[in-house]
């Protein structure tokens, strides 16, 4: 999957070479020499977050799982008002 970067000044896009040696190297805009990213901070923003997927998935399921054992005719005798 190829992830792409656009320039903030001439809103070139382009995607970044992955296989660079040093994290502190710089990403440059090709058509206009504008600074965008280090290769180190770009590939830390565009790789997954496990942490943040682990806590999504566990929220999923409790709420999944709450869902399932309410029984299935829970009915409030109070909350419906008639007109």
């Amino acid at each position: 999957m190829q992830h792409q970067i656009s320039c903030t000044r001439c809103g070139n896009v382009q995607s970044p070479a992955t296989n660079t040696e040093c994290a502190w190297d710089e990403i440059n805009c090709i058509e206009c020499g504008e600074f965008l990213d280090t290769y180190g901070h770009w590939e830390d923003s565009v790789s997954p977050n496990y942490l943040i997927q682990t806590l999504n998935r566990s929220r999923m399921l409790s709420l999944q799982m709450a869902r399932e054992s309410r029984p299935v005719n829970d009915n409030r005798g109070g909350a419906r008002v008639s007109a």
